[in-house]
């Protein structure tokens, strides 16, 4: 399963006027890849703690490295892919959800 490559663990899960900020720790090991995916209905913002980690969100791909922000809007697709050789580490926050976080994925 695509979620097996990424260690998670829940930091913040607060509703909001009937909607709902979801915040992750995570973690990609080297070599693993969270495959294409997009979410319906979240905005998503991604803090990279430490590690480097090669980062796509829509048509664009680059090395995201510490103390990095990303954005990524709901519906466009995005994967994080670590090629390095030390774990990557981040925080994701997913705003806008009233109900579980559904990743649709994009490949296997």
């Amino acid at each position: 399963h695509p979620t097996d490559q990424l260690k998670i663990k829940l930091l913040l899960d607060e509703k909001i006027k009937g909607n709902r900020i979801v915040g992750l720790e995570a973690r990609i090991e080297p070599g693993h890849v969270h495959q294409l995916h997009i979410h319906e209905n979240e905005y998503v913002l991604v803090y990279s703690q430490s590690g480097k980690c090669l980062v796509t969100i829509g048509k664009t791909t680059r090395t995201i490295s510490p103390k990095t922000m990303m954005f990524i809007p709901p519906k466009v697709p995005h994967r994080f892919y670590n090629k390095f050789s030390a774990p990557w580490e981040g925080i994701a926050f997913a705003i806008g959800t009233n109900k579980k976080i559904n990743n649709i994925w994009m490949e296997n």
